[in-house]
């Protein structure tokens, strides 16, 4: 026998009033007595029903009133593109890089428009991975705020007119033998150093100066003073055992985040015959996303960064051999003594980083990291990572030509050290005395 069920008692006892009502969509008790139940009734003369489409269509008139939005008008191909099908995406490979962020991505477009990016798996150095600020890259493609032209004290203007003013300037000012600086952020594309190349051979008194707001110097110095290069190797974290990092966040905006991030993930997954995972040990002064996925976290204070890093390069090399260095006692002494023994047991399978910008700290996580015969290994010297190329000393330099008045134009090439400079007020000062300053953002 089919079950049956009632929505109330009402119904199962065939209530009169209920047995009225009960074909009325809208019926609902309401919470009011007979008698002001009866004199609403009375007063009113409009059905909840109707009520309900009248709301619906004054909403839907005021929102369409205050839409302001341009007519567009729909126009059919007269001779169609022959890769174009409407209604079937293209897709194309590309590279996105801003910033820390790089990948190789693949574009989703709908008759000329991009719509949705995705990491392209074919790539050997990020294999498809990508992060929120890369998805959400697309949406500044259609920045209606964006400069359209060129400006000029504060107006609208033309590049013919631009090209023009600039080219004289610099040409003045080169031949009074004044000094032309280049300030950029790290490059990598070879096309814009290439340009960059072309522009110093034309201004023979230029110089390119990278500055950027997080410096990498201390990490080209550092390599420089053991290596005899300053340059940055590539990590390969998916072959390491033991990760140690003294606040290098490389899951979020340390070197190559999103090729870390694809790394970390192998080492953490149990599969394909694995057993194992890696150990993760963050040495940080501030919570990080690296941090919070770690092991082990463990808080030092800035200052006590470059006695920790000492100590344990002590505690590494009495257990392989090293000779030792002058170092402090921590607090984290018996906590480093386990990280060492596990390093020296995970020999040739760990990696030891940094984010120090102090090229003496990072000299002596170079030698850990000889110590422990990482190099070859996890770490690359052969193929090197040109992410970052910043230089501190140059940059101290053209501070003191700006100052001294041997420089006769600064062109920042969308970068701006105001926004991070120590003091905005006395860096104002010291720009105002170049004569000729340009922008490109």
């Amino acid at each position: 026998m089919e079950k049956r069920y009632w929505k109330g008692v009402e119904e199962l006892n065939n209530d009169p009033e209920f047995v009225r009502l009960r074909n009325n969509e809208f019926f609902e008790h309401l919470p009011l007595n007979e008698t002001l139940q009866k004199k609403a009734e009375s007063d009113s003369s409009t059905s909840r029903r109707d009520f309900l489409k009248f709301l619906g269509f004054s909403v839907a008139a005021a929102s369409l009133a205050a839409c302001d939005a341009p007519v567009k008008k729909a126009i059919p191909y007269v001779v169609k593109p022959e890769e174009i099908t409407l209604g079937v995406p293209n897709y194309y490979a590309s590279t996105f890089s801003d910033g820390s962020d790089y990948c190789s991505v693949l574009i989703k477009t709908r008759e000329g428009r991009p719509i949705k990016i995705e990491g392209n798996e074919m790539s050997p150095i990020t294999k498809g991975a990508t992060n929120a600020r890369v998805q959400a890259s697309v949406l500044s493609l259609y920045d209606n705020a964006r400069l359209q032209q060129p400006m000029a004290k504060k107006k609208r203007t033309e590049w013919s007119a631009v090209d023009s003013e600039i080219t004289a300037k610099l040409a003045e000012q080169a031949a009074a033998g004044k000094k032309i600086a280049v300030v950029t952020s790290s490059m990598y594309s070879p096309s814009g150093k290439r340009a960059l190349n072309d522009f110093i051979a034309k201004y023979p008194t230029a110089s390119h100066v990278v500055y950027d707001a997080v410096s990498y110097y201390g990490m080209l110095k550092g390599n420089e003073l053991s290596f005899g290069r300053s340059i940055i190797p590539s990590y390969s974290i998916d072959k390491a055992e033991v990760i140690v990092s003294f606040n290098a966040d490389f899951l979020q905006n340390w070197l190559s985040p999103i090729e870390f991030a694809r790394q970390y993930g192998e080492t953490r997954k149990l599969r394909n015959g694995k057993r194992t995972l890696s150990k993760h040990h963050q040495f940080e002064s501030m919570l990080s996303l690296s941090g919070a996925n770690a092991d082990q976290r463990h808080k030092i204070k800035p200052s006590q960064q470059s006695a920790v890093i000492a100590s344990l390069y002590n505690k590494v090399a009495a257990l392989t051999g090293g000779t030792s260095v002058n170092a402090t006692s921590t607090p984290l002494d018996k906590s480093l003594d386990g990280i060492a023994k596990e390093l020296v047991a995970a020999k040739g399978k760990s990696v030891v980083m940094s984010g120090s910008n102090d090229p003496n700290e990072q000299v002596l996580v170079n030698a850990i990291n000889f110590l422990l015969g990482n190099y070859g290994t996890t770490i690359n010297l052969d193929r090197v990572c040109n992410l970052k190329s910043s230089n501190d000393a140059a940059y101290a330099q053209l501070l003191a030509d700006m100052d001294g008045g041997s420089l006769g134009a600064v062109i920042f090439w969308n970068v701006n050290p105001a926004y991070t400079a120590s003091n905005p007020k006395a860096f104002a000062a010291t720009l105002a005395k170049v004569p000729v300053k340009i922008s490109f953002v």
